[in-house]
């Protein structure tokens, strides 16, 4: 049986296009994009809420960053801090290369720090989803903006693991985000530079498989376990009120260091 996991990300590979202007949780529409040229040439799309320290999200594969505003996220985080939601390329408003090149992990790095630079933020908490945490992670791994990272719903160890492997390889058009992470190098919990909140529900089978295989090995590590019972790898975004308290407090905690 493909999981819960393997059916988001198959699901979001089929789209060619992310729809710009969606409504958020209370109807309204986010109309205030903002861009930024990333090293390459490519744009790269985000917009700003809230003041205080500096929290960027990185939304899942084939959705954009009105995913964090729909499911109410970017609301509360703006009480305390300035949230800097990015459209990751190939999504949402931003650019959208058709070369694997162009989705090398070092460059989607770029893109991330581009806006972090635009903003004038010199140190962040990165939240990343599904494939969010999947691409944040490298840049989490190698450099010191990086205050503390939450990392939700994926694996560590390979980018493309097990059934997400196999069903990838059965793929017979593959976005060029999806074909390039075949090539990402592995990123275990050890080489995480900075704290991190590693959240993953219970019934997400292809995490829940990475979490037995590092758990004996999170001890003298920056990473933190978050097992939340009874929620798949959808709900681990879609649920707020069972995720939130613990990825704030965490947020809470790093930001200011």
């Amino acid at each position: 049986m493909i999981n819960s996991f393997v059916i988001v990300v198959l699901a979001a590979a089929s789209l060619t296009t992310a729809v710009a202007q969606q409504p958020t949780a209370d109807g309204s529409l986010v109309n205030d994009t903002r861009f930024v040229t990333s090293n390459d040439g490519t744009k790269i799309a985000y917009d700003l809420a809230g003041s205080g320290p500096a929290v960027i999200l990185l939304h899942g594969g084939g959705q954009n960053r009105q995913a964090w505003r729909r499911a109410g996220y970017v609301a509360r985080l703006a009480k305390e801090f300035t949230v800097i939601a990015i459209d990751l390329r190939g999504h949402g408003e931003s650019d959208k290369p058709t070369n694997v090149s162009a989705f090398h992990f070092q460059r989607i790095n770029e893109d991330v720090l581009a806006v972090a630079d635009a903003v004038k933020t010199q140190r962040f908490v990165l939240w990343g989803f599904s494939y969010g945490a999947n691409v944040g992670r490298y840049l989490a791994a190698r450099s010191d903006r990086v205050s503390a990272m939450v990392y939700i719903g994926i694996n560590f160890g390979p980018a493309v693991e097990g059934r997400f492997l196999e069903a990838v390889k059965k793929m017979p058009n593959a976005p060029a985000w999806v074909t390039a992470m075949l090539s990402y190098p592995s990123v275990d919990p050890a080489e995480m530079r900075c704290p991190t909140l590693w959240l993953v529900g219970s019934n997400n089978e292809g995490a829940m498989d990475s979490v037995k295989q590092y758990r004996d090995k999170l001890p003298g590590t920056r990473v933190t376990l978050e097992v939340i019972d009874g929620l798949n790898h959808p709900q681990e975004l879609e649920l707020i009120d069972r995720v939130f308290p613990r990825e704030v407090a965490f947020t809470r905690t790093h930001s200011r260091r």
